[in-house]
């Protein structure tokens, strides 16, 4: 089963994956490890760690021009996987631009850090290794890309916490960590059932050292309890649920981050009792809701993107959909945040063919319009929407939840780009 329809709705890779094919040829040392399929296309043997490397190494450089160093007896990051844990963060802090976050055993590519500051140019980092060798990648990973006035990498004791290494003078907005899944070597080589039994072996390799997969003192749930402080993303379900327990008290929030046929959970918590986690940060709820009304041969939901050209500003485009298209289009709304928005829509105003009828009702006498709207009106769609600014650029993403008209998000995005220029025209 692939989980890609489920990734996070600003990871890249959600509708756009990487095109091996034409990635091989811009970065010849992944030609070597392409195979081609019977059907036509290529793939890749995911459990050959030569081949992910040189995967990884390539997206980085193509798709976000990072020189990565990767070694083959430590963790290879899949970067598709990393962004959809950067993006709920970013969510959780509602992209703060200039960002401070702390990155608890960033290890030997320290690719969150590195993603990070890529997506948000403002963003700081700081980050800790344990491990000396991993330690000394990582810092070759940040000079070789010219990031060490951003990001800070640090070398620990594995006895130490955060605390020992952050200026305690600072404010940080986030702590995010990706620990050590396993308890021992035996459930880390497999030797331990942690799988349930209709559930298919692994299809891809794993390549960490023991320093990065396994933590003595009970594995990733004993290693969150001491932590205790804002974000941290889990390898096991049985883990989630078991930090769960140790968190019953304490405002928390998890996800389900999705890619390929790998899932992986993240849970945030705060100590902050004044704080109050963004409503659509919560879409663990809405991707099991899709699991369970999901019909046999059903295409999954994907949203549909608005881009805006980028001298139309953030907030001129938020006053734009507040003060003019919620209202023109009759949409009853509500705010979940700074940049997202849920809507239902009762009527069908945002279609010429709908837009003509009305006209035709308005002329009508008194008698028969009256008549016309006690009419019961079925919900048309229910649509999530989210406004997005990457690079000075904004992007709207539209995502139909139900309703009678299944299309009504790919409609009314039509309808923002055919009437967004008049708006401007006088507004501007």
């Amino acid at each position: 089963m692939s989980f890609n329809a489920y990734m996070h709705v600003r990871n890249r890779y959600r509708s756009n994956p990487s095109d091996f094919q034409q990635l091989a040829e811009k970065h010849p040392n992944l030609k070597q490890y392409l195979i081609e399929k019977s059907k036509g296309g290529v793939t890749l043997d995911f459990c050959d760690p030569n081949a992910v490397r040189a995967l990884t190494i390539a997206v980085a450089k193509e798709d976000f021009n990072l020189d990565l160093e990767l070694s083959l007896d430590r963790l290879i990051p899949r970067i598709p996987q990393k962004l959809n844990y950067l993006h709920w963060i970013e969510d959780l802090i509602e992209c703060r631009n200039d960002a401070i976050g702390i990155d608890i055993g960033g290890g030997c590519s320290c690719i969150h850090a590195l993603l990070a500051v890529r997506l948000n140019p403002q963003w700081t980092m700081y980050v800790s290794e344990i491990d000396p060798f991993n330690y000394r990648m990582a810092m070759k990973n940040v000079e070789q890309n010219g990031l060490q006035d951003r990001i800070h990498v640090v070398q620990m004791d594995s006895s130490a916490l955060f605390h020992d290494f952050i200026d305690q003078t600072k404010h940080y907005d986030f702590l995010m960590c990706n620990p050590p899944f396993y308890c021992d070597s035996s459930e880390s080589q497999g030797l331990t059932n942690t799988r349930k039994s209709d559930r298919p072996s692994a299809n891809s390799i794993n390549t960490a050292a023991p320093v990065e997969s396994i933590y003595d003192q009970g594995g990733e749930v004993e290693f969150k309890t001491v932590l205790l402080i804002f974000t941290s993303q889990l390898g096991k379900k049985s883990s989630l649920d078991r930090i769960k327990k140790h968190l019953a008290k304490i405002r928390h929030i998890d996800t389900e981050l999705c890619q390929g046929n790998t899932m992986r959970w993240a849970i945030a918590w705060t100590f902050d009792e004044t704080y109050q986690f963004p409503s659509e940060c919560q879409s663990r709820k809405a991707f099991q809701a899709l699991k369970k009304t999901k019909k046999k041969n059903e295409t999954p939901r994907t949203p549909i993107s608005v881009p805006f050209d980028s001298k139309y500003s953030f907030d001129f485009i938020k006053n734009y959909l507040e003060t003019y298209l919620f209202n023109e289009l009759h949409l009853k709304w509500t705010s979940l945040s700074s940049y997202a928005w849920i809507f239902d829509a009762y009527d069908n105003l945002w279609s010429h063919q709908r837009r003509r009828r009305r006209q035709h009702t308005n002329d009508e006498p008194p008698s028969k319009r009256l008549k016309s709207n006690d009419e019961p009106t079925a919900k048309v769609c229910t649509i999530q929407m989210r406004l997005d600014e990457h690079e000075g650029i904004c992007t709207l993403y539209l995502l139909f939840v139900d309703g009678t008209n299944a299309d009504a998000a790919n409609q009314i995005g039509q309808y923002i780009k055919n009437q967004f220029p008049t708006y401007c025209q006088s507004h501007e």
